[in-house]
């Protein structure tokens, strides 16, 4: 009992140090980046929901007056309906951020905090599943400091996509899976997780298609054990007899909480988007045609494959010895059946966001940030065998191992929070977002009909959050479009040869990356 108390603790401790990492950042610019793009458009839609209500704003959907850049809406031209709205995903993360900003008021720390919370939870979630399938604490621990200790878990689980909900309902399962009467409040526990899970994300949809059929099994087989039936008996007692001992309260509570939530999510998305266009872009990202403003491409599988593994190593995204042990891990999840099946959940739903819809995933970074999931559960039955080997003489050498491998992780996420990582994904791109702040209380930006944005700039949500202005992008082919009165983002580091010098030289607000200048000297 002392080492469960001391193991939570611990635990505990991680989800604390990570939240202490992130929490300068609530208040972090949103800026030209991942986290700018996310986060901007949490924000706007949950902005909408208040301003316009619950209808209007098609149940938190509305992204007015950010207009998307595929409608091809002309500059100045009032865009329909659809241009506006965005509903592609399950709508948990929306509906949190729309609470909090109700509750705490319209700002970036606002918009931010749910995710975050969400975010350190999921090392609470990781530790749930790995003690649910037996795994010792000590490389239980050390699982959690590897995950953590990637820039994908820095970056990118602090922003509400992650597999945190996934996790969750993962360990319920694998609880549920060895309990033969739950009480009443563990299975409306469960069928609530399985409703939250099936609004969370496309992943955490597609992993019910596995964690249901992981539960009736596990509870087939511990029945069948407990009966002492043979599997030459169960076979003759044909499909209903399968079905009779694998199924149970819990499967049901799950499967009716995974229904709901399933109905819930398909509800939010067909009242905001056709179902022709959900069609569309399910085509549009299974295909390898890249069509975007900063590149146009059709690529190989060979070029995806390259692609994705220098996504891996980017910045410390993930780190050299963890590229290492990636195989290791995966083979030793598949191996101790105790992992085999959350490694088969986690790995499924990784492989399919990133290969079945390989369109996004080489454009998005983040669409390989899941491969974290199934690598972790894997270093934990590595470092378990590992452990398991070293007996005798060698046992000595355990807690030594074990000691150098924890300060190894926690080296690597130094590096991550104080180096490149930090400064390429967050820092750097949040100066964009630092100079609109400048400029908010600026006069000839309160003027402002319509914002531009140059070369080097992408799906610059944010700048519609901070002015509250429709945007479009800037280029030699409508720089006659540009009023006198519109302001224009440019990245210092790519500026055009359309802009002025002197406009640059007199910027309505400057930043170290980006600088906002007036369109008096274009529109002259």
């Amino acid at each position: 009992m002392a080492r469960l108390r001391s193991g939570w603790t611990v635990v505990v401790l991680i989800c604390l140090g990570v939240l202490l990492l992130w929490a300068p950042d609530l208040n972090l610019p949103l800026g030209n980046s991942d986290d700018g793009r996310i986060f901007g458009r949490a924000g706007i839609q949950a902005r909408n929901f208040w301003d316009l209500g619950p209808l209007d704003s098609s149940l938190g959907a509305r992204t007015d007056p950010f207009i998307r850049a595929e409608f091809e809406v002309p500059p100045r031209a009032e865009p329909p309906i659809e241009a506006v709205t965005y509903a592609h995903h399950p709508p948990l993360k929306q509906f949190l951020t729309i609470v909090s900003v109700g509750a705490l008021g319209d700002s970036p720390p606002a918009v931010r905090i749910t995710d975050f919370l969400l975010g350190a939870a999921t090392v609470a979630f990781m530790a749930a599943l790995l003690r649910a399938v037996g795994m010792r604490w000590g490389p239980t621990l050390l699982a959690l400091l590897v995950m953590v200790s990637t820039g994908f878990f820095y970056v990118y689980a602090r922003m509400g996509i992650s597999f945190s909900m996934l996790l969750a309902l993962t360990a319920a399962i694998a609880w549920l899976r060895q309990a033969e009467r739950p009480s009443p409040w563990a299975l409306a526990g469960a069928g609530a997780l399985a409703a939250l899970t099936a609004m969370h994300s496309w992943i955490a949809i597609a992993s019910l298609g596995l964690l249901l059929p992981w539960l009736f099994i596990g509870t087939l087989r511990r029945r069948r054990t407990e009966a002492g039936h043979s599997p030459l008996t169960m076979a003759k007692t044909g499909m209903a007899g399968w079905l009779r001992l694998g199924w149970s309260p819990a499967l049901t509570a799950v499967t009716a909480g995974a229904l709901l939530g399933c109905l819930l999510t398909a509800g939010w998305l067909l009242n905001a988007t056709d179902i022709s266009e959900l069609s569309e872009r399910v085509a549009f990202r299974t295909g390898n045609d890249v069509s975007t403003a900063a590149e146009q491409a059709q690529f190989t599988f060979g070029e995806f494959l390259q692609r994705q593994w220098t996504f891996a190593g980017h910045e410390l995204l993930t780190s050299w010895w963890l590229r290492l042990l990636f195989l290791p891990a995966l083979i030793a999840g598949l191996v101790d059946r105790r992992t085999r099946g959350p490694v088969v959940v986690t790995l499924a739903v990784a492989m399919s966001l990133t290969f079945a819809l390989q369109q996004g995933a080489w454009i998005h970074r983040l669409w390989n940030f899941p491969w974290v999931a199934p690598t972790s559960i894997g270093i934990a039955a590595l470092a378990d065998a590992v452990g398991r080997l070293l007996r005798g003489p060698t046992a000595r050498f355990r807690a030594p191992l074990g000691a150098a491998a924890a300060a190894v992780t926690l080296v690597t996420l130094a590096f991550v929070v104080t180096g490149s990582t930090r400064d390429f994904y967050l820092e750097r791109p949040a100066d964009a977002g630092a100079v609109l702040e400048q400029a908010r209380d600026e006069p000839r930006v309160a003027e402002a009909e319509v914002a531009w944005f140059t070369s080097g700039i992408w799906t610059p949500r944010w700048i519609s959050y901070y002015l509250d202005l429709p945007v479009w992008m800037l280029d030699e082919s409508n720089l006659g479009q540009v009023a006198a009165t519109d302001v224009i983002l440019v990245r210092n580091d790519r500026v055009p040869s359309f802009v002025p010098p002197e406009s640059m030289a007199a910027p309505l607000a400057v930043g170290e990356e980006y600088t906002l200048i007036s369109g008096a000297a274009l529109a002259e």
